[in-house]
Order: C-alpha cells, then structure tokens, then sequence
C-alpha cells in the first residue's frame, strides 16, 4: 500500500499534538504571546493595532528607547477583553443590568499587570479621546460561568430571564462556559441556583457580584438549578475569573509621544485593582504598597483589589472622591457653611426694648 505525502503529514502534525499536549506546551499562548493565532505582545511600536491599549514593561529600559527601533523581545502587551456582556456599550455609564466580564483561567494570564514602573498606552489612527475612563471591575476570584445572581425575599438565588429581544440569560450567563448549556432549558423568568457542587447557594456564599465563592479553581462541580419547583443538574466548571463593575473614573490625561500612541497617565488615587481603560481592555494595576507582596500571579487572594476608592454616606451621597477635581472645594464650603455663625439675629423682646426706653 502506497502511503501519500498527505497521510504522512497529518500524521506527523497528529503525532506533534501528541508530543506537545503531553510536554505540556500550549500551543495558543507561545513566547510571542499567541491566543487563537492572534499575537497579545509585541516587540515594535510599529506593529501595534488602532483601537487598543497596551501596557509598555521594559525592565531597565526608557520607553522612549523602544519607539523607533524593535526591542529584540515583547515588550508591549494587549489589554484583554475577555467575554463581557456590555457590547457596544462599553462606554456607557449607567445600563438597566450589572456589567460582568469573564475571562476563562486559561486566559487570565495573559491581563497584563501594570505598576509604576510600566506604562499604559493607547492607539488610534483616527482621533485621540476626549476623556480617559478607567472602570473599575471588583475580582471575585474564580467560579462557574454565572454572575448577578439575585435574592429575592426568602434569600433564594436565581438568574433572571431577560424577555427583552430573545436576550435570554445573556446578561447573567457567560455565554464563552460551559455554563451556556443551561440556556438549552425552556425560558422562565426565573431560574434558580441552590446548589454548586457541596455549596449551598445563600448569602454567606454569593459574592456582591453575585457570583458563587467557595468553588476550587478548576473543579467541575453538579448545579442543581429549577424551573418552577423541577430541578435541573448541570455539571459546571470553575474555570472561569470572574469581574463586576465597581467604581468609574474620568481623566483627561495623557502624553503625546512622537510615536503611533498615546501614554495615559495612572491618576495617583487608583488602587490595586482591575480596571478596563476606554472600552477596550481590562489591566491589573499593582500600587507600591502592594508590589512587594503580589505573587505575579493572574490571582492573589492576599491583596484586596475590591478596596474601593469612592466612599459614601449612609443616605448614599458621596463622602469622599478624589477622582472629582472638586470634591475637594465642595467639602471645604461645607465646613465653612457649617462652621460659620452667619449674622446674629436680634432675639430681644419688646418687653426688653420698653424697659431699655425707660433707662
């Protein structure tokens, strides 16, 4: 039997597979830092695509060394999106449903980490942007592919159906998991969670961004969902870093650097955290007072990257934002409006005036 050139190399490539899945090689994430064949870093400002922000990391380096000459390794890197489900409105400030972005644990790798040392870069061919915004997502750490699960009044959990233009559980349910099985089961306004593997569904073990905590990385565990009072089980993965938005900022500043980008000054207020720059990627900001604990790690439940930045009242008014350039002249009006006696009124009576006329 005569073998053809063609079997021999789908055997070959089989047979490489093979070798690398066993050597633990991936194949989509390599040291030019592919993902699905499309490059996350680069070594030349030249290559870099319109639309995207980057984050410059040169160790020793001035980055106006990498600007007109190639670095000889990667040392732009892209600010991932993940899956999110925001679309087209990235930009948008307020919407009628919680912002999530998942990012699946073999991707969360690849968010790139800025601290003072590094720098954060924007490209476009087009326009430079009226204002900077830097929204911030609080990490939740790793769990099955839902999020914004609800309570209602008995403190039960559920996702809610969308009903608005065949959205379904879109809003919920990352639709890039395993997770997107559960949209296979007939619509109900809403679907509840009970259980996730050993963890009980309540208020101890649902994050404020609704996601389920307690879950091991990676662990493929039975979720028991119901429509109606029918139980349904799905076996769902914690493979997926989940994110919800938390605070929002604006800036308006940046640098011209005689190159193809822009480079966005970090307002000095932000805190470690995660933060998706102008609508198009998410980037993990290390402050230095926590770059000497930081593992390096895609996650590190040592440091609080949720801290927030904003506080507020009681009554839900602002307390202190250091982002609002006049926050501060608000506040000090107000201590002078508090703190001044204004003009004393005249609280004599006439009987005290009479007797004043007598004298």
């Amino acid at each position: 039997m005569v073998v053809t050139g063609a079997v021999i190399l789908v055997v070959l490539i089989v047979a490489g597979l093979i070798i690398t899945k066993l050597l633990g090689i991936d194949l989509f994430v390599t040291a030019g830092g592919l993902s699905e064949g499309k490059p996350l870093a680069y070594s030349s400002a030249d290559d870099l695509v319109s639309g995207k922000a980057y984050v410059w990391h040169h160790e020793g380096a001035d980055i106006t060394d990498d600007l007109s000459k190639d670095a000889k390794k990667d040392v732009f890197f892209t600010c991932i999106t993940g899956d999110y489900n925001f679309k087209n409105q990235e930009l948008e400030e307020e919407l009628n449903y919680p912002r999530s972005i998942w990012i699946d644990d073999d991707t969360d790798e690849n968010i790139p980490t800025v601290t003072s040392a590094d720098k954060l870069v924007y490209v476009s061919n087009t326009d430079v942007p009226d204002s900077i915004i830097f929204e911030r997502f609080a990490d939740y750490g790793y769990t099955i592919g839902i999020s914004n699960l609800i309570a209602d009044k008995g403190g039960h959990y559920y996702i809610e159906y969308m009903d608005v233009d065949d959205d379904d559980y879109k809003y919920f349910i990352d639709m890039k998991s395993d997770a997107a099985q559960v949209t296979e089961l007939e619509a109900v306004t809403r679907l509840y969670l009970d259980k996730a593997g050993d963890v009980k569904v309540n208020e101890q073990s649902v994050s404020d961004g609704g996601t389920v905590l307690g879950l091991k990385k990676g662990k493929t565990v039975t979720c028991e969902f119901y429509t109606g009072t029918y139980y349904q089980d799905f076996n769902l993965t914690a493979n997926i870093h989940s994110f919800s938005s938390m605070e929002r900022f604006v800036s308006y500043d940046y640098e011209f650097m005689h190159s193809s980008f822009i480079v966005i000054d970090i307002p000095e207020y932000l805190k470690s955290g995660y933060y998706f720059v102008n609508g198009v990627g998410l980037f993990r900001y290390v402050s230095d007072e926590d770059l000497s604990s930081y593992n390096g790690k895609a996650y590190d439940e040592g440091i609080d990257w949720n801290d927030p930045i904003i506080l507020y009242n009681e009554d839900g008014t602002v307390k202190y934002d250091p982002s609002d350039p006049d926050f501060n002249e608000k506040q000090n009006e107000q201590i002078k409006d508090s703190s001044d006696p204004g003009i004393e009124e005249d609280t004599s009576t006439e009987e005290e005036e009479e007797v004043d006329e007598s004298d």
